[in-house]
Parts: structure tokens; sequence; C-alpha cells
């Protein structure tokens, strides 16, 4: 099949797009790119320009219906499609036999524009149990259920040298960025063997219990899934901790099973998450990674695990088999064209 895939690429790094497009391509599909961030104004215009937004949006829409009148494919897949009009996707139907697809990876966010523009689609996918629930709960017919995955070619265990895991090795690490609610959760850590890294760490104050533990900035893929490897425990955290509960750190997120969860497992890390229901629907807590209610049990489980690494090990073995076997993003787009009634290979 020839299918056009719409989202936007981060120039800084691999992420979602890329895992995506490159599994499509595995399957044996033609695969053609619309980067909608490459339509964008310069900054210096959208600044000068209150219309800007608006004159934006509809060039990425024009430019996107040019695109599939020349490429004429068979699939058009949106990823979240923010920018895209919902006349947009009914005039692409119009152009011939073409099933229009929207996987709202990161949904219920930008709720009501889910609300208004999914049921152009023949199908939506979201990653959320709970933003599907409240879709459905709309009237609207067409959606289901598809989470995030790993991709094995980037989300792996790899061999790391001697330099290498001196600077990554560590017994806990974290990576993401600096949010209140994850400061208070590491500040429980800092008695152990802590590593940090991610965006906004360094304006942590220099008083700071996590100071010390700071260990770089942002990092490409192929760096944190260094650090994966060279941790015996990795945290993921999406949550705040109020009074020693962990509590979902922005509701619009619901119970989602975040990426890390899945790219976790995929570097054979042993993996220590807040207990949410979408994570537990697809992975077994004890078996594959393990699950905390609140901060006193995270303590203790780090303690435990960090004194028993023969069950880390177990747990993170059976955890990347499982991840293997059931949550590649081959699978995902095998899933969205079993539903969708597509044929799943060329």
């Amino acid at each position: 099949m020839r299918v056009l895939f719409s989202s936007y690429y981060n120039p800084n790094f691999e992420s979602f797009s890329e895992y995506v497009e490159e599994a499509i391509k595995r399957l044996g599909h033609e695969v053609a790119i619309f980067d909608w961030k490459k339509f964008l104004l310069p900054g210096r215009i959208r600044q000068k320009l209150a219309f800007s937004q608006s004159l934006e949006v509809n060039r990425i829409n024009k430019a996107l219906l040019k695109k599939v009148k020349k490429f004429g494919p068979d699939v058009v897949l949106v990823s979240g499609g923010f920018t895209i009009h919902p006349e947009t996707i009914a005039a692409i139907k119009k152009l011939g036999n073409i099933t229009t697809i929207n996987w709202s990876a990161d949904y219920p966010r930008n709720f009501e524009y889910h609300i208004k523009v999914g049921p152009y689609y023949d199908f939506l996918f979201t990653s959320s149990t709970d933003g599907l629930k409240k879709y459905r709960e709309k009237g609207h017919g067409n959606g289901h259920f598809l989470p995030f995955a790993c991709d094995p070619l980037f989300h792996k265990t790899i061999h790391v040298t001697e330099e290498e895991r001196k600077k990554y090795a560590c017994d806990i690490c974290f990576v993401g960025s600096n949010y209140p609610e994850r400061v208070s959760i590491l500040e429980k850590l800092s008695g152990f063997d802590l590593g940090i890294w991610g965006i906004g760490w360094s304006r942590l104050p220099e008083d700071s219990r996590l100071k010390p533990y700071i260990r770089g900035g942002i990092l490409r893929p192929e760096e944190w899934v260094k650090v994966y490897n060279c941790s015996k425990i990795v945290l993921n955290i999406l949550s705040i901790d109020i009074d020693g509960k962990i509590e979902l750190a922005d509701p619009k997120y619901g119970h989602i099973a975040n990426t890390r969860v899945f790219e976790i497992l995929g570097c054979g890390a042993f993996q220590l998450v807040e207990t949410k229901s979408d994570v537990i629907k697809m992975f077994k807590p004890g078996e594959h990674l393990i699950c905390y209610e609140d901060r006193e049990q995270l303590i203790d489980l780090v303690k435990y695990y960090l004194d028993n690494p023969a069950e880390r090990k177990k747990i993170a073995d059976h955890g990347r088999h499982v991840v293997y076997e059931k949550h590649t993003y081959e699978h995902r787009i095998e899933e969205i064209f079993s539903v969708a009634g597509l044929p799943l290979h060329e």
C-alpha cells in the first residue's frame, strides 16, 4: 500500500514519528512523509504577525491536500493532527478510495479538538483508555485503543564500554524534564546512588538536595539507551507525590502508559513505575516490571531490589521478552491496518 504519514519530526532527536515511519516501511509499504512543521513561518515573522497562527494552519492544510493529490495514497495516517482542519480530511476522502486514520498518541490532550475532528476520520486511535472512554461517551463509534510501543532497532540491550559505564552508571536513574512533582519524589531517593538527566534540572536552587545527582541535560536516544543499560533501576515518573500518595501530575493524562514504559523494557532494564491502569492492562507487576503506590513503598522497593540483583535481572528479561513479543511499533501498525480492514503486509 501507499501510506502518507503526517506528523511532527523533532529535528533534535528521533522519536515517535521515526519509529512509526520505520515500522510501516518494515512491513513493506511505500511511505511518503508530511512533516507539518516545515510549513511554519519563520519565528521572527510569527512574532510580528498577530494572525500568523491562522495563516500557518491554512498553509499546512493546503500543503497536505496538495501532497495527497500528488502521492495518491491508499491510507492517510495522521499523528495527532492538531493543525489539520476537519474540512481537509473531508476533502481527502472525496479524492477517492483513501482510508483516513488519526493516531492521537497523547490523547486526551486537546480533548475538544478530537471531539470536533475525530468523526471526520474513518478511524481514530488513542493511547489512553481514559481518552477513549470520553470520546465514546460523546457518541463517536470510530475510536479504538492503541498504546505506545518500542522499536527494537532503537530500544535494545547494547554493549557499553568501560568509559561509558563510568559516565552513565548509577543504582537508580531518572531521565526526564524537571517538574516540581518529580523533584518531590526524587528527593526521597537522595540518599541513594541516583543519576538524573533531562531538561531544566540545572535550574534547581544551589541548596537543593538533588544538585549532586544531576548528571546532564537533554539526551539523544542513543545516550539514554546507554543510561538504561548501565543502571540497576530505571525510575519512570509521570505523577505527583501529595502527602505520601502518588497522584496524577496532570489529570488530562489519566492512566496512560507513557512511551518510557515500553522503551525502558525494550532496553532490557529493570523498571519501577507508579501503578497505572493502562500499565497493568499490558504488563504484569512483579513479572515484567515493578509498580509502586506511594513514596514509602517506592523506597522499600528500591532497597529490596538493589539487594536482589538476580530478581532484577529475571524481571527485566521477562519485560524485554514480552514488549518485543507484543508491543513494538510494527505490532501497532498491524493492529491499525487490521481494524481498518487493510492488508498488513505488502
